[in-house]
């Protein structure tokens, strides 16, 4: 009961004959609308054309009501053929419970370089007078890649103000679908009133 508004709606609590009222008390998350918190998440990516990578988040988080939130961070993505940067925002729908699985939606924006297969572009790519041989590499840099995705996961609130988080995405790119990418992390985040 460290929640002041957790605390005045279940002063009295209910009784222990009660379990379908204990869990309800238990499983109630409703105290958090307009909590703020701040996050960092983990996890590994996919993508068809440069294969896995990992991923780090650090942003902030808004509860708009106790089911709704909205999050903004800084991302990057690396691997041995690719690097991402670039901001990450989006909202989640969830259950205003303590276990609360979530669907949300959101974009990124930011830069990329990634290695690619050049075996069929008509160019000699690494300067061996040979035009699209077996294994022949390009690197390509996109100042800006852009890309949406849904999101699905759940939260965990561990106490009042430390919820963990495990979600994965489907990030639709502006390169194109061999630049999708897939994403699976998990992440700790520590809010305040």
């Amino acid at each position: 009961m460290e929640d002041t508004n957790y605390a005045d709606k279940y002063a009295r609590g209910a009784k222990k004959t009660e379990p379908l009222k204990k869990i309800k008390q238990a499983s109630d998350a409703r105290f958090l609308n307009g909590i703020d918190g701040t996050y960092m998440s983990a996890g590994m990516a996919y993508r068809s054309n440069v294969g896995g990578a990992g991923i780090v988040e650090l942003g902030m988080e808004h509860y708009l009501t106790s089911y709704l939130t909205n999050r903004a961070s800084l991302t990057a993505t690396a691997g041995w053929d690719q690097l991402s940067l670039g901001l990450d925002g989006g909202v989640r729908l969830q259950t205003p419970t303590r276990l609360a699985p979530f669907a949300g939606a959101g974009g990124f924006i930011g830069t990329n370089w990634e290695t690619v297969d050049a075996r069929d572009d008509g160019k000699d790519n690494d300067g061996d007078g040979s035009i699209d041989e077996r294994g022949e590499e390009d690197t390509e840099w996109d100042l800006t890649l852009v890309a949406v995705y849904p999101e699905l996961g759940a939260h965990f609130w561990w106490t009042p103000r430390v919820r963990l988080t495990g979600f994965g995405r489907y990030m639709i790119t502006s390169d194109g679908r061999a630049s999708d990418t897939w994403l699976l992390g998990g992440g700790l985040a520590i809010f305040k009133r």
